[in-house]
């Protein structure tokens, strides 16, 4: 049963969490990073749970039409206006977008330096406004970060903008670490990671909650220990 209007309305319901994968942060509904994170932050508030992985557009679709009752990872850029959810004030990571391109061609790395050029970016990724609405940028869109990779290395793209951590991990995946580069000091977008419940009562309870398990875990260095440097505890604001 879908508990989206009452959290803990059925004896025994699990609350549903949707999500979907992201190299090292979600391999599967039991293994990853913010997997761990969740999982601890439930037992610490006695919360039931079922994790779910999906398509990243269907997991966000489906919680913004009640079908889940929490989505991690979650940005603003997920939500249309008027949509807020309730949040878990303590951040998850802070989602840092970076201009990748090949070894041996031009360095480029801000988004000035793109203006003109063949883009890659990827189907269902967030991407933020000063990126999507920057002018004189030219986007070529594929169904997965490998699709762009490849085209990344074939010449195809000037370059490919991704989160950083998932960027690196994509690479080094597919054997092309040593033939990529970025700077890892200028990044060209930064976005706040959270969970994400519905604005109801029952989710903002849930979502405080949460919050303050996340928060008890920074504190005593659970957090530190499960993510192992991976992710930014301070979100965006607070490094």
């Amino acid at each position: 049963m879908l508990l989206a209007m009452s959290f803990g309305a059925s004896a025994g319901a699990a609350v549903e969490f949707a999500t979907y994968l992201i190299p090292m942060h979600v391999e599967s509904d039991s293994k990853g990073v913010f997997i761990d994170l969740i999982n601890e932050m439930a037992r610490r508030t006695g919360t039931s749970i079922h994790i779910n992985v999906l398509p990243p557009t269907r997991a966000i679709d489906d919680f913004a039409h009640g079908q889940y009752d929490a989505v991690f990872p979650a940005v603003d850029l997920n939500f249309a206006l008027g949509q807020k959810p309730a949040r878990t004030q303590e951040s998850i990571d802070c989602k840092e977008d970076f201009v990748f391109t090949r070894k041996g061609s031009p360095f480029l790395k801000t988004l000035s330096d793109l203006e003109g050029k063949r883009v890659g970016i990827t189907r269902g990724y967030p991407y933020a406004p000063e990126i999507m609405d920057h002018p004189g940028l030219k986007f070529e869109m594929a169904k997965s970060d490998e699709i762009n990779i490849e085209k990344l290395m074939a010449g195809h793209l000037n370059a490919f903008i991704l989160d950083e951590k998932t960027g690196v991990k994509a690479f080094e995946a597919k054997g092309l670490l040593p033939l990529m580069q970025y700077d890892s000091n200028q990044s060209v977008s930064r976005l706040d990671v959270y969970v994400a419940f519905h604005a109801e009562a029952a989710g903002r309870g849930m979502a405080e909650r949460f919050s303050q398990a996340l928060a008890a875990m920074k504190a005593d260095g659970t957090y530190q220990r499960i993510t192992h440097g991976v992710t930014i505890g301070g979100g965006c604001g607070r490094h």
